[in-house]
């Protein structure tokens, strides 16, 4: 009798070492996408838009705003003339949830910059999640008064709204301004009033 309890406890023992031993551990937090991440090697400053209540964050140095119209509700771009990031408002018929963003979405998105742009090539689009935020990133390359300019657009609903972060710069150059293309599109804000 007394060798059935302790072969039994010994089976409980080892089923109960199995379970332990099988339980995840905890999920590490995933890393921030590189199109979506802050940098700490430039300083920035906030720039509010004049008619709109969001900010961003633009680098102190080097960078100007300038101005806007229409459906642009800010624009900054660098002293040299060879990068730009634009901001445009659109009123979407009804507010969009996060599950509504999805590959569809970004697939609406490159479809209307198709449209615009239809000499634009090499499209890559993502759907992303940033903090409680999710967004759609589309980059393409396309003919412009830079030559041969990159282009990421950060397509961003936020209730109703629909804003689009447009960075842009010579293709030869985007990968010198992606940090602060990625950071500005990262500390994007819709403030209160």
């Amino acid at each position: 009798m007394l060798r059935t309890i302790a072969a039994l406890c010994g089976t409980v023992m080892l089923a109960g070492t199995l379970v332990v031993a099988q339980t995840p551990a905890p999920a590490a937090k995933p890393a921030p996408d590189a199109w979506m991440a802050r940098t700490t090697k430039t300083p920035f400053q906030t720039q509010k838009a004049p008619d709109a209540s969001l900010q961003i964050d633009v680098p102190k140095k080097d960078w100007m705003a300038l101005p806007t119209g229409g459906a642009t509700v800010l624009m900054v771009a660098s002293r040299k003339g060879d990068a730009v990031v634009a901001i445009e408002r659109s009123t979407m018929r009804q507010a969009l949830e996060a599950a509504d963003i999805t590959d569809l979405f970004a697939q609406i998105e490159t479809d209307a910059i198709k449209e615009r742009h239809p000499k634009a090539t090499d499209f890559l689009a993502k759907v992303m999640d940033s903090g409680e935020r999710r967004l759609v990133a589309v980059q393409f390359t396309r003919p412009g008064v830079l030559g041969l300019e990159r282009v990421r657009q950060y397509s961003i609903p936020v209730g109703k709204q629909l804003y689009r972060i447009t960075c842009v710069s010579a293709a030869a150059q985007f990968a010198a301004y992606d940090p602060l293309f990625s950071h500005m599109a990262a500390s994007f804000a819709v403030t209160a009033g």
